[in-house]
């Protein structure tokens, strides 16, 4: 079956749309970064400001302990940034995210690795 050259062109304008489309949607989301994302603007004092989005992150040292090779280490942080918008039924809420901010962060679960060379 032959394809006229309208339907070609509409089919064609169909798919540039449609990924247009998403790539565009992952860059639309209201949700802001939080920590400290990398080249990002930051200031203040205690707590850390990022400066394009006015979020506030705050690290508290709980436990620092040396080890064998790893050190552990226990820090709790909060982002001041805990709305983000849900849609569900063509109505958008807003809605916090787990734990209001705080979350507890060690490098255990993630790991650390370190070298240090000792001179002769």
């Amino acid at each position: 079956m032959v394809r006229s050259n309208s339907s070609l062109l509409a089919l064609m304008l169909l798919a540039i749309a449609s990924i247009l489309h998403s790539i565009a949607a992952p860059m639309s989301s209201a949700q802001v970064a939080t920590g400290t994302p990398p080249f990002g603007s930051f200031s203040g004092g205690p707590d850390i400001i990022d400066l394009a989005n006015l979020n506030s992150h705050i690290a508290v040292p709980v436990l620092h302990k040396s080890g064998r090779g790893t050190d552990f280490t226990y820090d709790l942080s909060y982002d001041s940034s805990v709305w983000y918008p849900v849609t569900s039924g063509g109505v958008t809420t807003w809605q916090p995210v787990s734990n209001w901010g705080w979350r507890g962060l060690t490098e255990s679960a993630t790991g650390y690795i370190s070298y240090h060379a000792c001179p002769n």
